[in-house]
């Protein structure tokens, strides 16, 4: 029996989920694969456990010692960030023999071990956005697994930017990325990156978020969607909460028209639900409103979404799911990214960025979105259809041995 080890999970993450599901149903279709999976909090993943999928914690241990948000909590941390900074990636890095990281990820580095082909689950992991010199939580599993496991695949990535302060880090994160089996990414900024830091890219292979595999279902015919606009908006990113006035503004244009408003949440924890409340404070025009339930999985939250009209999204996975369910959106754009996903549909005229969104320009982009939408949902369908089916298909290789 070959023995998958899918790593890098976020569960509570609605995106990260949503991928994970992908890949252990494409893992399903196979015979004789034990699957195993690591994620943040084994204990949102109880349903797995009756579909014989094991779930395990990461490699990457943070101490935590009081109520989440507290002093105390913040500073423990603190103080193991900079543990792992100081200590423990620089014993990574090195070549010589890892007692601490031994210790620390013991159990982790014997699952990693004893998998024949490990998985890094699809998003954006490598890059420097998060911590100087890429050097963090997901980053270290990563390190860990390109030192012991037997083979290994980053799929549907999106790496970068990336910025180092010195060679060493530079040349380490290179070889993570040059000794993968396969690294598959899913848009062209990646290929940049890829090429900018000297990676020989032999290995490189193209395909798409794992979310859009989704896009094989049918999600019901658009004329007979309701008059509803859903909406997933961006907690935790500091320029986000300067949308907040400006969202509130759009939502109050669609308001006006009688749509009603459903937010989709995309994170478990960390405030979005205050945000949500503080987004709808903030409009002027009475609706009805509604906030769909996280604790879904990833075909519901699919098709409770393409029960509506348009769609305003602000998180990467909100979009794909938007685009996924062939529904008109207006895109708001954190990164380049999101404007990449957006052009693989046709749709690019319906974004925005995110530091230059203002009530106005959302509302413009709204007006035209409304006249297009019908036109904009059969192209979309055709374009989910055909995406849906190269993700099958490159996902093949994955479990092939390219050495």
């Amino acid at each position: 029996m070959k023995n998958v080890l899918i790593v890098c999970q976020c569960a509570t993450n609605k995106g990260d989920r949503a991928v994970a599901e992908f890949l252990i149903s494409q893992l399903k279709k196979e015979n004789e694969i034990k699957i195993t999976l690591s994620t943040t909090r084994p204990d949102l993943w109880e349903n797995l456990k009756q579909d014989g999928i094991e779930v395990i914690g990461t490699g990457y241990k943070s101490l935590s010692f009081g109520k989440e948000g507290s002093f105390i909590s913040k500073v423990i941390k603190r103080l193991t960030r900079i543990f792992y900074n100081k200590v423990v990636f620089k014993e990574l890095i090195d070549k010589k023999k890892k007692p601490i990281c031994n210790l620390i990820s013991k159990d982790f580095i014997n699952r990693v071990k004893r998998a024949d082909t490990v998985i890094i689950t699809g998003g954006h992991h490598i890059t420097s956005i998060r911590e100087k010199n890429a050097l963090f939580s997901i980053t270290y599993d990563i390190g860990l697994v390109a030192e012991y496991s037997k083979r290994y695949v980053l799929w549907s990535q999106t790496i970068g930017p990336l910025e180092f302060s010195s060679d060493i880090y530079k040349n380490y994160f290179v070889n993570l990325i040059d000794d993968a089996d396969l690294c598959f990414i899913r848009d062209k900024n990646s290929a940049e990156c890829i090429k900018s830091i000297g990676c020989n890219g032999k290995n490189i292979r193209t395909t798409y978020d794992s979310v859009f595999g989704f896009g094989l279902n049918y999600f019901g015919d658009y004329e007979k969607r309701q008059n509803k606009v859903g909406i997933s908006i961006f907690n935790g990113l500091k320029k986000a909460y300067d949308t907040f006035p400006e969202i509130a503004g759009i939502l109050d244009w669609f308001a006006s028209k009688g749509y009603s408003i459903e937010f989709f949440r995309m994170e478990y924890e960390g405030g979005e639900q205050n945000d949500i409340e503080k987004i709808v404070s903030l409009m002027k025009e009475k609706a009805e409103i509604s906030v769909f339930d996280f604790k879904t999985n990833t075909q519901k939250h699919l098709e409770e979404l393409a029960t509506c009209k348009y769609y305003i999204g602000y998180k990467t996975h909100s979009v794909i799911m938007a685009l996924t369910t062939a529904t008109p959106l207006l895109g708001i754009c954190y990164h380049k990214k999101t404007r990449d996903f957006m052009e693989e549909f046709g749709v690019c005229d319906f974004s925005v960025d995110d530091t230059v969104l203002t009530k106005e320009n959302g509302i413009e982009i709204a007006e035209k979105l409304c006249l297009a939408a019908s036109d904009l949902n059969m192209k979309m369908k055709k374009i989910a259809k055909s995406i849906a089916e190269k993700i099958d298909s490159d996902f093949e290789e994955v479990l092939y041995d390219r050495k």
